[in-house]
């Protein structure tokens, strides 16, 4: 298992963030580490965000990854900046291959049963499950656990602090992407106290794996 993995699957939530100001890179990934949550998926929606990828990828403590990776050009680039890890929204072949060959984790997109068992047949134990919401949330998951059921998933989209514990409770569920914790207005915004703070009410809702039992994990009582 991989040294990224490991850590995504003690974190158990992974944000997503969408960055147009280079200069929000290095104050918000000390905001992400004081708030308890040192991983951070930085989209590659702007055109900002290879330059905020590498500055992030230098700040001591934090994992972070290159996200909405759709070529080999950008995880070319991503690779070179210091992604740690990459995440697809889709299934290409040549990106997993490449990042197999380069033993850097990719976590491409899979949402049916196709999808499902070609990552499988790739060599991938875990899968981006996006746009969660849309593709029927939980009971899609339960449905596909049941021919896959070594397939791990990170659902992404719609997830919440309000529902993101039956997710996390879900035993092929690693973890949980999302954006609520940092928030791109906040970051606009600098409000760094903000993603601190929703950071660090995150973690209280979680019982880490150690504590609840358990490879999925478990919750608190009112979480």
């Amino acid at each position: 298992m991989s040294a990224s993995l490991e850590k995504i699957e003690r974190l158990r939530v992974v944000p997503a963030l969408v960055v147009d100001d280079v200069n929000s890179a290095v104050p918000l990934a000390a905001a992400l580490v004081k708030g308890g949550l040192p991983c951070a998926e930085v989209t590659l929606r702007t055109e900002a965000s290879m330059e905020v990828l590498r500055r992030m990828a230098k700040v001591e403590g934090l994992l972070v990854g290159a996200g909405t990776v759709t070529s080999v050009e950008q995880l070319e680039a991503a690779l070179e900046a210091g992604a740690d890890f990459i995440v697809s929204p889709g299934l290409d072949d040549d990106l997993i291959r490449r990042c197999q060959k380069s033993d850097v984790l990719i976590i491409p997109g899979a949402v049916t049963p196709t999808e499902v068992m070609r990552a499988q047949n790739l060599g991938i134990g875990l899968v981006k499950f996006f746009p969660c919401h849309a593709f029927g949330g939980l009971p899609t998951l339960d449905a596909l656990a049941g021919p896959f059921p070594m397939m791990h998933f990170l659902p992404t989209g719609g997830i919440n602090p309000t529902n993101m514990s039956r997710f996390l409770a879900h035993s092929n569920v690693t973890a949980c992407g999302g954006t609520w914790m940092a928030r791109r207005e906040w970051i606009k915004g600098g409000a760094w106290d903000h993603v601190e703070a929703a950071c660090r009410e995150t973690q209280t809702l979680l019982i880490k794996p150690s504590e609840g039992g358990g490879a999925a994990g478990g919750f608190r009582k009112g979480g």
